[in-house]
């Protein structure tokens, strides 16, 4: 059946990736890529993040189910590929990134994946995007740090490290983060904090350290969303399972194309909210001009505003990849306009060419049924015989004392 179904994708949806390998020495299913081309084309116009995640298989089947799932420009999940395999190993996840670069790299754009660090994704994801930036989920770290602490202390420091370690791993500078690593240690006790930072690279999840564009990105949020939404698919064997899950993705692409043609704003409606909110901020600011494209904005403290750079010392700005409310105040105040500052991504016209490219519907109907009328009144329950099929009651002979049709007096046996 999966056979079937990969040459009916690639028929239906041409220019799509469907891998299916088998043991060939039992001929039993090992595991398969998907990525239809209409999300890859899709991704291309999405934000330049891929968050990768694990879930299982809720059948009778089991299995893992590998997935990569973007963001659109409205804050919200946009799939790309799938792998779904016997279990998560290094070798699965290797035969995952293998597969989905050489989806990305013609793409030409620089990619940052978000994980939760599983079991043999660190070292796969090493060999295949070396170059790659890698953020780890904040709420996985937390998980993480909290198992440290089950025989240690009680709920009260154990909700002090988790403060202490959210102001750590949100730090915006270098500054702010060692003033929060020593909070951080006098809660947590210096050796086990210690001992838990000592594999991270900085890089990988403090904001203070990301040298990339991570769009103010913390956890895996996204592939979590995902996941519940195929949940009901998951119970279901691999072939069905892919079929109801491309069936609820052309219908989510069609919906939302749909609803975006109704957008009356020059960004996404989360984006334009966010700028608003912004804006009603910058109104407390008082701006002062330095040179070309520098601003001095002042409110409680006092930032550094570049707008040439669109960058700003509170770094908010570099982090959410988004005008801060400071560089808000300093665009206002130079009178320009502010949708130049802010990325295409987030714009209505950009995310409308996301779903540009649908995905097609699978036809497995070559006959089709003979139409039919339904006939008039209600129908009857109980069938009438024909001339010949009704059935006549026996009857005893009084004459010849036989069983048959007649009785005494028609009864033609000779006396």
């Amino acid at each position: 059946m999966l056979s079937w179904y990969r040459e009916a994708v690639f028929e239906s949806n041409p220019g799509s990736t469907f891998v299916l390998e088998v043991d060939s020495s039992s001929n039993r299913f090992q595991r398969l890529f998907l990525a239809y081309a209409a999300c890859v084309e899709g991704f291309e116009l999405c934000l330049p993040v891929l968050y990768v995640d694990e879930t299982f298989g809720k059948s009778i089947y089991k299995g893992q189910i590998l997935c990569a799932t973007g963001m659109n420009g409205n804050q919200s999940f946009f799939p790309l590929a799938m792998c779904v395999c016997d279990s998560e190993t290094d070798a699965n996840w290797t035969f995952f990134f293998e597969h989905l670069k050489s989806l990305l790299e013609p793409q030409g754009r620089v990619i940052t994946f978000i994980s939760d660090r599983g079991v043999g994704l660190l070292s796969a994801f090493d060999k295949v995007f070396p170059g790659n930036p890698h953020l780890f989920c904040y709420k996985h770290l937390v998980f993480n740090l909290m198992s440290k602490y089950k025989d240690e202390g009680n709920s009260v420091v154990k909700e002090d490290v988790k403060r202490k370690f959210f102001e750590l791993a949100y730090s915006c500078t270098d500054k702010e983060y060692r003033f929060h690593l020593r909070e951080l240690r006098e809660v947590g006790g210096f050796d086990i904090i210690n001992t838990f930072l000592s594999d991270m690279p900085l890089e990988n999840w403090c904001r203070a350290f990301f040298p990339g564009s991570r769009y103010g990105i913390m956890a895996n949020s996204i592939t979590e969303s995902f996941n519940y939404w195929i949940s009901v698919e998951r119970e279901m064997p691999v072939y069905t399972m892919l079929d109801q899950t491309r069936i609820k993705m052309m219908q989510q692409m069609g919906e939302r194309r749909d609803e975006a043609e109704l957008w009356t704003t020059e960004l996404t409606p989360v984006m334009e909210g966010r700028l608003k909110d912004g804006m009603e901020q910058a109104h407390n600011f008082s701006v002062h001009y330095s040179h070309t494209n520098v601003y001095e904005v002042r409110s409680k403290y006092s930032y550094e505003v570049d707008l040439g750079t669109l960058s700003c010392s509170c770094k908010k700005w570099q982090i959410n990849c988004f005008p801060c409310c400071h560089g808000l105040a300093a665009i206002q105040s130079a009178s320009l306009d502010v949708y130049a500052f802010i990325d295409e991504y987030f714009r209505v016209d950009h995310y409308k060419k996301c779903y540009d490219f649908p995905i097609r519907p699978i036809s497995n109907v070559d006959i089709l049924p003979p139409l039919t009328k339904r006939p008039r009144r209600r129908p009857r329950l109980k069938m009438f015989k024909s001339r010949g099929e009704s059935e006549k009651n026996l009857i005893h002979c009084g004459h010849c004392g036989k069983m048959g049709q007649h009785n005494k007096k028609t009864c033609t046996v000779p006396i």
